[in-house]
């Protein structure tokens, strides 16, 4: 029974050491902003695996943060973050796609909890909880997703990497590596741009958008 999956907490989060490339700050009532920030952002273009005109490749690396400011910051709850891409190409064959491929997707909370997950190839599972002074809560999203989106006949499609995440407190921090993609029947140059999304309880919402990037 060997485990597959490891969920720990660690001691600092945030963007300090990373490069950031695009944010956007949203003021709040009461003296309160919330601000998006995407960093270290790498889209590589890779020849097509099946060698197809129609189709592109693509690997993505990212850091996502959303940070919320103010006097009561600590106590806000349940905000939902999204991280994604918009497709834009001029043309797209009936059945066409994009496919993400997500094998590795990291978290951090900055918390005064510590948790730990563990997973084993039986399903089983222990968790256990703590206090850990100045530390954050973090882990990875597992397992591993494919995500496969049809293409609309030409213009914009988006595709979210990680959709309705939820975390309560200031700040999280969502880094991603080794993200797959790939678009096939579509005619024409394709675009790739990331976004992050994050949208408080009360349904105030900020966006940030990346470079678009032809793949």
């Amino acid at each position: 029974m060997g485990a597959v999956a490891v969920l720990a907490a660690v001691t600092s989060h945030g963007t300090a050491a990373a490069a950031v490339d695009n944010s956007r700050i949203l003021p709040l009532d009461g003296g309160h902003a919330i601000e998006v920030i995407q960093a270290d952002t790498s889209t590589q273009s890779v020849p097509p695996l099946d060698s197809s005109p129609l189709s592109v490749e693509f690997f993505h690396d990212e850091v996502a943060t959303v940070r919320i400011t103010g006097p009561n910051a600590a106590n806000f709850a349940g905000t939902a973050v999204e991280v994604g891409f918009q497709v834009g190409y001029p043309v797209a064959l009936p059945g066409a796609t994009v496919t993400v491929v997500t094998p590795s997707l990291s978290w951090g909370v900055e918390n005064g909890a510590a948790i730990g997950l563990t997973l084993d190839s039986e399903g089983g599972a222990s968790l256990d909880l703590g206090l850990e002074s100045g530390g954050s809560l973090s882990g990875d999203i597992i397992p591993s997703q494919e995500i496969e989106i049809p293409l609309e006949p030409g213009g914009i499609t988006s595709v979210p990497i990680v959709e309705d995440f939820r975390f309560d407190g200031s700040s999280t921090t969502i880094r991603i590596a080794g993200v797959h993609g790939s678009v096939s029947g579509a005619i024409g140059p394709v675009m790739i741009r990331p976004y992050l999304k994050a949208v408080t309880a009360d349904r105030n919402t900020v966006v940030t958008y990346g470079v678009p990037q032809q793949v």
